[in-house]
């Protein structure tokens, strides 16, 4: 799993469907087995400023914002190049290594996407304003095509994934992170045969999928925290965390809002609370604790929280995975509509007539479609 440790951080789940955009290509720019630590640093004035060019997309991270470097690349395919780089924060990213070749980055900050050009440069960091980066992908403007893993579908039963430029009879590595009903968390490693760009893990069934990584002859195609379509995946919600610290009384998860019941915390005192969501998306909360000890955070409601950290005075009382009793929490999008079936001719003339309002019919079946991509 890539963890990059990070320093000077500032203040990190919807529906994961991953909708691969099938043009994506990933250019030769060498296959790393692991992902390498970066450094998160303050704006200084050598520093290479990315620009904001738009919202990111879910699936796999090569996808999420490489709609803003295509539009660097102008006809040229815009080719990820490797490691990836996940787990960050803070305001400014310093890889300690960039891949040969790259000649853009494009940073995930939030739901927001940035994109920088490499040149000489080896930091780069958020405008003002931005939220944390929490990834980075280079790229490189066209070259030969590489291994990548350009969409997922996740479900109780199975985790199945859609590949570019893998063989067939090819092996892919999963590895899947788990929660029970009691939220004990566990570990289990898959494989799965590449046939026809697609090959599917079998997953236990009676175990919510929490994160994965998917691995190609050691080099990591993809991380991420994921969430089962048809979740839960056992019969009753899932049980509430119970903190360790007796400071925190009960701690109630659901896609609206998250319930912190203290004790022996005063009225109007802070706490600094962190939530994760599916999607790599991070926000930080400070919440008053009230007269019944009791701090409320109110939540998107279609994201999907994934973990926590509370800290109160400095101090961490909880730290770990959660899971919303009634998640799924974002809306599930729906099957693209059948096109309608074009009616039978009578002659060349009315069949030209009707295959026009056949088409019409079609796009606006497509378009309500794509409205839910």
């Amino acid at each position: 799993m890539t963890n990059d440790n990070l320093d000077d951080s500032i203040n990190r789940r919807t529906y994961m469907k991953g909708v691969g955009a099938t043009s994506a290509i990933v250019g030769a720019g060498g296959l790393s087995a692991m992902s390498t630590p970066a450094q998160a640093q303050p704006s200084t004035a050598d520093t290479t400023v990315a620009e904001f060019c738009g919202l990111f997309s879910p699936g796999p991270q090569i996808q999420q914002c490489l709609a803003c470097v295509e539009d660097e690349c102008d006809e040229e395919e815009a080719s990820p190049l490797f490691p990836l780089f996940t787990g960050l924060s803070g305001q400014c990213f310093t890889p300690s290594e960039i891949p040969d070749g790259a000649e853009y980055v494009g940073l995930k900050a939030g739901q927001n996407c940035y994109v920088a050009e490499v040149d000489d440069n080896t930091k780069f960091c958020l405008p003002p304003g931005a939220p944390e980066v929490s990834n980075a992908t280079f790229y490189r403007c066209g070259g030969e095509e590489t291994p990548a893993l350009v969409g997922f579908e996740v479900t109780c039963e199975e985790l199945t994934v859609e590949t570019e430029n893998i063989d067939d009879g090819e092996t892919l590595t999963a590895t899947v992170t788990f929660i029970d009903q009691e939220g004990t968390e566990s570990e289990e490693t898959f494989e799965a045969t590449v046939d026809d760009d697609e090959a599917t893990f079998e997953l236990p069934g009676d175990l919510n999928p929490t994160r994965y990584e998917i691995t190609f002859d050691g080099t990591v195609l993809d991380e991420q925290d994921i969430v089962a379509e048809d979740a839960p995946c056992f019969d009753e919600p899932p049980e509430p965390p119970e903190p360790d610290d007796p400071r925190i009384d009960e701690l109630d998860v659901t896609c609206e809002e998250i319930t912190i019941e203290t004790d022996d915390i005063g009225e109007g005192e802070m706490l600094m609370v962190t939530v994760s969501f599916v999607g790599d998306i991070v926000t930080t909360y400070n919440v008053t604790v009230d007269d019944d000890g009791v701090g409320t955070i109110a939540l998107p409601g279609d994201l999907d929280p994934s973990s926590i950290e509370i800290v109160f005075e400095d101090e961490t009382l909880f730290e770990g995975n959660i899971q919303a009793s009634d998640s799924p929490c974002a809306e599930v999008p729906p099957e693209p509509p059948e096109p309608p079936e074009p009616p039978k001719p009578d002659n060349k003339k009315e069949l030209k007539k009707r295959m026009k309002e056949h088409e019409a019919k079609y796009e606006e079946y497509k378009k309500k479609y794509e409205k839910h991509d």
